[in-house]
């Protein structure tokens, strides 16, 4: 909410503001009780004459700041899932403990639904129901100096009368560095959760780079499921040539089972990022899909057109 109302109109959009630009709504409805909303609406059109129109975001956030180290978070989603949860600045080393339902801190939390370690990590067929992404739990985190580390012990999702404390986690580390001109940031994360039948297990490490009008993010995890080794690489690159307007590429890759070579999906995409004004933004995308058809891989190569328009506040 603070980087909407302040980083976005003064440092990022086309339009420059400073000093706040919500001159018509003040996201602090009273002292401590902050509101604030996200909006995606993606239009699609692939070859063949398949399109349509996907609402991949509909979210209202409300935060009480019970006091200066303690809050209280709530999200909406269209889908009526969401994160609710208590958080508290409490520990040392500018560390804090939360409790609720959330998504478990793994790798990057792409915005692009379609982002392969995003799309794929649940589900080996693919899903965008983002309520799979949700687990209720306790983590706790900690910054000293250029290191951030987060732990989380989550409940399982399959109500398993045998799950034992401890069977479903998430953790990450990520030290961030910066030479010269280069922000550098390198981590490793960890996330296992489980079912009636089966354990899902993620394990990998993701980075990011940036060099003057250049960012580039990347994520590579293993992932084991239903007894299969399988892999989910995600990459996107930013390339800023005027402010609030980006060239975007992006590639991701999925194979489900690489031990018997049943398949793998790839996608490449590149388009354009526009942030005209505070709080809308609109996205171009081209993106290739390629398809090695095996036993867990079915399907054809198609090129798709992606227009998105996002309203936050």
């Amino acid at each position: 909410m603070y980087a909407s109302q302040y980083i976005v109109p003064e440092e990022l959009s086309m339009e420059v503001t400073s000093e706040g630009a919500l001159s018509n709504l003040n996201p602090e409805v009273t002292p401590g009780l902050v509101v604030g909303a996200d909006l995606r609406t993606l239009i699609y059109q692939q070859e063949g004459g398949h399109g349509s129109v996907f609402s991949m975001q509909g979210d209202l956030y409300v935060l009480a700041q019970v006091s200066s180290e303690v809050g209280i978070y709530l999200e909406q989603g269209q889908s009526r899932a969401g994160e609710i949860f208590g958080i508290a600045h409490i520990l040392p080393l500018d560390g804090y403990v939360k409790a609720g339902r959330f998504i478990p801190d793994h790798g990057w939390k792409w915005a692009d639904h379609q982002m392969f370690n995003r799309r794929y990590l649940h589900d080996p067929g693919g899903s965008n129901d983002p309520a799979i992404h949700f687990s209720s739990g306790l983590e706790v985190g900690v910054s000293p100096g250029n290191i951030l580390a987060t732990a989380s012990l989550l409940e399982g999702n399959g109500g398993d009368p045998d799950q034992s404390l401890g069977d479903d986690f998430a953790a990450k580390v990520m030290v961030i560095q910066g030479l010269g001109p280069l922000n550098l940031g390198i981590g490793a994360s960890v996330l296992r959760r489980t079912d009636l039948d089966d354990h899902l297990r993620v394990a990998g490490g993701f980075w990011y780079l940036g060099a003057g009008p250049l960012t580039w993010l990347g994520q590579i995890d293993e992932t084991r499921q239903k007894g299969n080794l399988g892999n989910l690489v995600a990459q996107e690159v930013m390339i800023r040539f005027v402010r609030g307007a980006d060239l975007r590429f992006t590639y991701s890759f999925q194979d489900p089972d690489r031990a018997h070579k049943s398949g793998a999906r790839h996608r490449a995409g590149a388009g354009v990022a526009v942030m005209p004004a505070p709080f809308f933004s609109t996205q171009l995308m081209i993106n290739r899909w390629k398809i090695d058809e095996g036993a867990a891989v079915t399907g054809n190569d198609y090129t798709e057109a992606e227009l998105m328009a996002h309203f936050f506040f």
